[in-house]
């Protein structure tokens, strides 16, 4: 796994590789990502084992990521990018989902067995339960399902909007129990199994 930070201030990379000089700002710092990635991919394509490896591009929020609502939904649309050129046919999915759904879908792809403690779903397969996401800010943590985002926050704050998907427009709605419930589920689920370290991969 490797995490790059050229896309956050001061946006700094080594100069000579683009057109636009480093601590020039967030379009050096994407032009300087797309370079390196690709680059990246060709001196991969090089080596023996690159034909049965499986690459997957994940970005964790898009830029700018406050805004003047609990959580900018829109601003969290990320892009994911699996390639495998031998392995996975070009194609695209607009299905909802979040980085927790990430891992079981690439095993998914894999067509591998496992047993897991997974929170997350194989979005390429339909499991009969409705599509859902989770988005965070450093304080509040967000539940998307369809058009509707729950958002919880220090001190007992919980609160609920309808989301325009296309817009990102966001309309306060009275809370939903039923839902509140599921995403507490989610997410006291998931702390208790690490705190207790009850996650397992087999």
């Amino acid at each position: 796994m490797v995490m790059t930070t050229s896309n956050h201030r001061p946006f700094t990379y080594p100069d000579g590789r683009i057109d636009i000089p480093s601590k020039s700002g967030r379009n050096g710092g994407v032009k300087y990502a797309d370079y390196a990635i690709g680059r990246f991919i060709a001196e991969a394509s090089r080596e023996p084992w690159f034909n049965d490896t499986i690459f997957v591009f994940v970005a964790d929020h898009c830029a700018g990521s406050a805004g003047k609502t609990d959580i900018p939904v829109k601003k969290y649309e990320i892009p994911l990018l699996v390639y495998a050129p031998h392995h996975v046919k070009p194609g695209r999915m607009d299905r909802l989902m979040s980085q927790i759904d990430v891992a079981p879908t690439v095993l998914g792809m894999m067509n591998m067995s496992y047993d897991t403690d997974f929170l997350g779903r194989d979005a390429l397969k339909d499991s009969g339960n409705a599509p859902r996401a989770f988005i965070s800010t450093y304080q509040k943590l967000g539940y998307l399902t369809n058009d509707q985002l729950l958002v919880l926050g220090p001190r007992k704050y919980a609160a609920q909007y309808r989301v325009d998907r296309a817009s990102g427009e966001t309309r306060p709605l009275p809370l939903d129990d039923r839902l509140l419930d599921d995403m507490l589920a989610y997410y006291q689920g998931g702390d208790y199994l690490y705190q207790h370290k009850l996650n397992r991969i087999r």
